[in-house]
């Protein structure tokens, strides 16, 4: 075994240590860190996870997650780096450090300091995706530097890109919600010499990871082991021979499908008394059963984490990851998927509070460093707001979402949608390294497939999906022979 396969297979087995062998491995490690003089706290479950893969792979950058956009207009850069200031000074979780005490990670809280509107260099226009990306990929020292930068492009006169990095450590898709409506808030009042209009804080995340480790998850980890028991891993077939260790290397496809093809669908689910997401994961339980063969297998869902209403103006990693189990045994139809789909959604979100982190150790699940355990794929169907993220404004200035196209991916194979006016949108992001982009395609096609078929007519069995008139499934397995 090579230096690097040593290395991701420690990784890997440290992610899944139950909490004693933890400690005492971190015991063996050493390596205390210098005196900061900050407040300390214990690191949430999930976050302890994160800082395991970060300190034994410092160069992965998998789970820095970047926001661009472009602002045209006279933009005053003093206000908006008075805007990154305040709002750091305001989240402590952004002004926090990771560091090793004794037999355990720390989260250590730093007094509020300014924060550096980092100067983006590139030459010309052409030039500006290489300098973004660079930008964006570069790996967070998370012991000694903050887990947020900032950088700004400047393009002319009236236009520019600012480019928002942080560590999935310290952040959730709810947390980048809350970063954008404060920024845009925090810039107008420095623009206009105000105090901004924030809502009061009434804790900090630190104080939510103390009240995760002191809670008793028992009867729900027990739930997940009857539930989860013996679950198989998901083996779809691949274009490319699977790596000895799993990399992140990843790629982008979009989708969209037309209202009239999605409204169909929706209208099954609510005879069904189903929610529209539980007929799209049932749409893609159905396709990924179509392509790999497999009838058992399981699927990661996010999930906010935030059932009290103090945690909703918090920035912080809240996020958990529930898992569907996929039943598709005996040939069932669409109706018959949906009701499975319907009882396993909702027992899962009675206890979709324990920390997945938990899930893994409890299960025990055989470690194989080249592919994410348990779940090798994941869904997620969220309704992106309107203003805060996705918004024409910036206070004064035009603004508009600058993609730097993903070069990682957390899972074989994710898929991302949301609702709007024109139908059902959303990317399929998937491990190049298993992949190529006309697969990920053919697979896009195949779920609008099953879409459409569904819509028409629910009493459709999924024997009969991969009859003859869905010939996309069958250019989907001759690609991956």
């Amino acid at each position: 075994m090579t230096a690097a396969e040593r290395r991701a297979a420690l990784i890997e087995k440290l992610a899944g240590l139950p909490p004693e062998r933890r400690a005492a491995l971190l015991r063996s490690l050493g390596g205390a860190a210098r005196d900061t003089g900050g407040q300390e706290w214990p690191l949430s479950p999930g976050q302890e996870r994160l800082w395991f893969l970060s300190r034994f792979d410092p160069a992965d950058t998998t789970y820095n997650t970047p926001w661009c956009m472009r602002l045209r207009g006279p933009l005053d850069v003093d206000a908006l780096t008075a805007a990154f200031t305040r709002i750091v000074a305001r989240h402590e979780v952004l002004r926090t450090r990771f560091r090793l005490r004794g037999d355990a990670p720390v989260q250590v809280v730093l007094p509020p300091g300014p924060v550096p509107l980092e100067k983006i260099a590139f030459s010309g226009e052409a030039d500006l995706e290489r300098a973004l990306k660079e930008f964006v990929e570069r790996p967070f020292d998370l012991e000694n530097a903050p887990p947020l930068r900032t950088g700004l492009a400047g393009l002319g006169e009236d236009d520019a890109v600012v480019c928002i990095v942080l560590h999935h450590i310290v952040m959730d898709g709810w947390s980048l919600d809350v970063l954008l409506r404060e920024l845009t808030e925090c810039y107008a009042a420095a623009r206009e010499g105000r105090e901004p209009e924030l809502p009061e804080l009434a804790t900090q995340y630190p104080r939510f990871a103390v009240g995760e480790r002191q809670r008793d998850h028992t009867e729900g980890v027990e739930f997940w082991e009857r539930r989860l028991a013996g679950a198989p891993a998901l083996d779809l077939p691949a274009d490319h021979p699977r790596p000895p260790r799993w990399s992140g290397r990843g790629g982008r496809e979009q989708l969209l499908l037309p209202p009239e093809v999605i409204t169909p669908l929706e209208k099954v689910a609510r005879k069904r008394r189903c929610t529209s997401f539980m007929a799209l994961i049932a749409a893609y339980e159905a396709t990924l059963a179509l392509a790999s063969g497999q009838t058992d297998f399981c699927v990661g869902v996010p999930v906010a984490g935030r059932g009290r209403s103090e945690l909703a103006p918090l920035i912080g990693y809240f996020g958990n990851t529930m898992v569907v189990r996929a039943d598709l045994s005996g040939d069932p139809s669409f109706h018959e998927l949906l009701d499975r789909v319907r009882e396993t959604t909702l027992a899962g979100m009675r206890h979709a509070e324990v920390p997945y982190e938990h899930v893994l150790a409890a299960l025990r699940v055989p470690r194989d460093i080249s592919r994410p355990p348990l779940c090798q794929v994941m869904f997620n169907l969220h309704n992106l707001p309107k203003e805060d993220l996705l918004g024409t404004r910036f206070a004064d200035l035009d603004r508009e979402v600058h993609v730097v196209p993903p070069s990682h991916t957390k899972s074989e194979v994710s898929m991302d949608l949301w609702r709007g006016p024109e139908g059902l949108g959303g990317v399929l992001d998937y491990s190049s390294d298993l992949f190529t982009p006309a697969t990920a395609r053919r697979l896009i096609d195949g779920f609008a497939e099953v879409v459409r078929r569904a819509g028409a007519d629910p009493g459709i069995r999924l024997s009969a999906l991969s009859g003859p008139f869905a010939s996309v499934f069958r250019e989907v397995k001759g690609a991956w022979k």
